[in-house]
């Protein structure tokens, strides 16, 4: 169980890391150079959802850490 307390935060970034590799392999093939409305609207909402559950896991993991 301390193995995994240690190594919390590792499992936070390996998601992260894995939705940027995808995010970045999807610009490169061509994702947002048609200029299309609704492609930039995708790529927009998912980068705030992602921002918004990171911040949901950073808090969470500090509360667990201070209490």
């Amino acid at each position: 169980m301390s193995y995994l307390k240690r190594f919390k935060f590792f499992l936070i970034l390996v998601p992260l890391a894995l939705f940027i590799s995808f995010l970045d392999k999807k610009i490169l093939m061509g994702f947002l150079s048609s200029n299309e409305i609704p492609d930039h609207y995708i790529y927009i909402s998912s980068l705030v959802v992602v921002i918004c559950i990171l911040i949901f896991a950073v808090l969470r993991f500090d509360k667990n850490v201070n209490s």
